[in-house]
């Protein structure tokens, strides 16, 4: 991923908060290693349910804001798959994020969209992990990259699909 300003990340959010909170930025952002990240994700530390995920398409940032569903770990305890990364972990380190769908007509502002993602929002951590490797497998930096642009895509295709939302919704009337 190429490096981003903060106002390009402040301003790549597609479904803002209806409340006009701004968006506050990691402590740790001037520290952030761009290329061995494929999304920016992070919490608020105001408001801990609140959560954003930022990546590039396009030459252009994309991001949504998300917020945390409340995890019922007493009555789940499998294991879960985190829908971005792929990586099966505990019931506890998995959550259901949820992303409001933009839209100016009020009586369908308060439609999601969900995933399952890892509770820590820090995919690239476990992707960049040595593979347990099979004879026939290909190369341990062959595998990382085929994980990174799995993981890729499948965060430009959920972003795409909450910025999508207004446009396709506005055609069908």
């Amino acid at each position: 991923m190429r490096p981003m300003t903060r106002e390009e990340i402040r301003g790549a959010i597609v479904n803002p908060d209806t409340t006009g909170t701004k968006v506050r930025l990691p402590t740790w952002f001037d520290d952030v290693r761009w290329d061995r990240i494929d999304y920016l994700g992070w919490r608020d530390l105001r408001s801990p349910q609140r959560a954003y995920l930022v990546t590039e398409a396009d030459g252009q940032a994309l991001g949504v804001l998300l917020r945390q569903a409340p995890n019922d770990a007493a009555h789940n305890s499998r294991a879960m798959m985190c829908d971005l990364c792929r990586f099966t972990r505990r019931f506890n380190e998995i959550s259901l994020f949820t992303a409001r769908l933009p839209s100016r007509d009020k009586r369908k502002r308060l439609n999601t969209v969900g995933l399952l993602l890892c509770t820590d929002l820090d995919c690239a951590v476990k992707l960049h992990s040595k593979p347990i490797r099979q004879p026939f497998d290909p190369p341990d930096e062959e595998m990382i990259e085929q994980r990174r642009v799995g993981m890729r895509s499948r965060t430009i295709t959920f972003i795409h699909s909450v910025s999508a939302w207004e446009q396709t919704t506005r055609r069908k009337k």
